[in-house]
């Protein structure tokens, strides 16, 4: 299994259960997908960080969302979109505290973006956070790094949720720290100190991107021969001399029959 069989002694890591609903509401308009560009899968080095990268692209779009007429119908998408994150990370065998913890924070990181524009803070989203819906919390922004601080001291049992809760800060969760002062200074830090807790349980750094030797086919590889400059022109010389040689030939043909023909004239 991906986490040991006990959680933290010093405080249990207790989060509500997700509900499982599916489907949106009857008659709900369009509402903004997650970024086909952003779904890429594939991340075998971490499925938490996979199965939220559709959800990761939407976020960065959300970024710079000016306007939403659809608040509701677009918090209605992105919940049954979580769920069906949660419902796929469930069947690989990680901790109930683990896919809590991925839960909660892909929530806060959501409720996070949407509330720090207009349209969000001043509708219909804050008043239902997916927060609110999914771990009967209204804000997280605490929590979030109370939990980061104790699963780092068991860093290699929550390896992958902490790596997913690096990748949240990286593309901007603040949380508590957002209305700081000095909260963009202190984010860094904690990026910084997670990167070095995360980095050693992935082993050395490669000295090399790629290995371009591979694919390399192991022969010599030679220059195929080009044509000379000259050749057009002799190409062009054997021509003519081809068009002046039948020339001749034909003018010589006619020359001799006309010669010929004067010759039996003559002797006459």
């Amino acid at each position: 299994m991906r986490d040991a069989s006990q959680e933290p002694s010093n405080q249990e890591l207790h989060f509500d259960a997700v509900p499982h609903k599916t489907g949106n509401p009857a008659g709900a308009p369009g509402p903004l997908r997650c970024d086909p560009q952003f779904d890429l899968r594939g991340l075998s080095w971490n499925p938490l960080c996979d199965a939220a990268m559709p959800l990761i692209g939407l976020v960065l779009r959300l970024h710079s969302l000016d306007a939403h007429d659809e608040v509701l119908a677009l918090r209605q998408s992105i919940h049954n979109q979580i769920v069906t994150v949660m419902e796929e990370v469930a069947q690989l065998d990680y901790q109930p505290s683990t896919l809590k913890a991925y839960s909660y924070s892909l929530c806060l990181l959501v409720d996070e973006v949407v509330m720090s524009s207009a349209w969000g803070f001043h509708g219909e989203w804050r008043q239902q956070p997916l927060l609110s819906a999914l771990h009967h919390e209204s804000w997280g922004g605490e929590k979030f790094f109370t939990l980061l601080a104790r699963m780092s001291s068991e860093a290699a049992k929550y390896q992958h949720v902490l790596e997913f809760m690096y990748l949240c800060l990286c593309v901007g969760l603040k949380g508590k720290y957002g209305k700081q002062a000095n909260g963009e200074v202190e984010v860094q830090k904690i990026i910084t100190q997670l990167h070095g807790v995360l980095r050693p349980l992935r082993g050395e750094t490669p000295t090399q991107l790629t290995e371009p030797l591979r694919n390399i086919a192991p022969r010599n590889y030679r220059l195929k021969r080009s044509l000379p400059l000259w050749t057009p022109w002799a190409l062009a010389a054997v021509v003519l001399v081809g068009a002046y040689s039948a020339y001749a030939l034909r003018l010589n043909s006619i020359s001799e029959q006309v010669l010929v023909s004067l010759e039996r004239i003559l002797s006459l």
